[in-house]
């Protein structure tokens, strides 16, 4: 099901973006939420809130699109942000933020649904991933793109990711079987990290994009570079 988010200080526009979205779903299944205050949309974003499609507005009292946009994929960087606005002068820095389209107000009827046929045909095309847990306590499917790390600790493998972190009885290498291996890098014998969540190295650490930073072994480091290297070319 796709999960679309308008975020838009005027009303107006909320109902408009909700009517489009309406008449080009039609019958298939979507999910629609709209904010009017940008504080309130990012507190629910934090409290793990996740969207497919971001439509935001480029002027909003207080902040700005640009600024919404960069928190929304530093959170949730598989989200799509689309600019909706009537503001033209921003079209070439709302790329800044990966915006998937720029579209003017006056152009919604007929833009919005371009951008929709061409992203729900792309979603449907992806397979999301997922790390399975299974214990005496609980059976849980984590999402991969929501890994952060996982960390040996004694008989245990703790698997830290976006809405917090659970354990599971099994070797470190029996975890890593389980993953992409593309998307993961062991910085530590130890600890495996999310390529997709490493933002920087630092002095032999890696930083995370939840602000954690994790100790990359000597014996891992050229390799780790390496692989975060190769990782951020392909992903561009």
């Amino acid at each position: 099901m796709v999960r679309i988010v308008a975020l838009d200080d005027e009303a107006y526009w909320i109902e408009a973006l909700r009517q489009i979205t309406r008449e080009f779903f039609g019958r298939e299944e979507y999910e629609f939420f709209s904010y009017t205050n940008a504080e309130k949309f990012l507190f629910d974003m934090e409290e793990r809130r996740e969207y497919d499609i971001v439509l935001l507005d480029m002027e909003m009292p207080g902040t700005n699109g640009l600024e919404i946009g960069g928190k929304v994929k530093l959170k949730h960087p598989e989200s799509t942000i689309i600019f909706v606005t009537n503001y033209v002068e921003y079209a070439v820095q709302a790329y800044e933020v990966n915006a998937f389209r720029y579209i003017p107000k006056v152009m919604l009827k007929e833009k919005l649904p371009e951008a929709y046929a061409y992203l729900v045909k792309k979603l449907k095309t992806q397979e999301k991933k997922f790390f399975s847990i299974y214990n005496n306590e609980k059976m849980e499917r984590i999402a991969e793109d929501s890994i952060y790390y996982l960390k040996k600790e004694k008989k245990y493998v703790h698997v830290v990711h976006r809405d917090g972190e659970e354990r599971v009885r099994m070797t470190l290498n029996e975890a890593y079987c389980k993953l992409t291996a593309q998307d993961f890098v062991y910085i530590d014998r130890s600890c495996i990290a999310s390529l997709r969540h490493i933002m920087a190295v630092e002095n032999h650490q890696a930083k995370l994009r939840d602000g954690t930073y994790l100790d990359i072994s000597q014996p891992q480091y050229a390799n780790v570079r390496k692989q975060i290297s190769e990782y951020w070319s392909n992903k561009g």
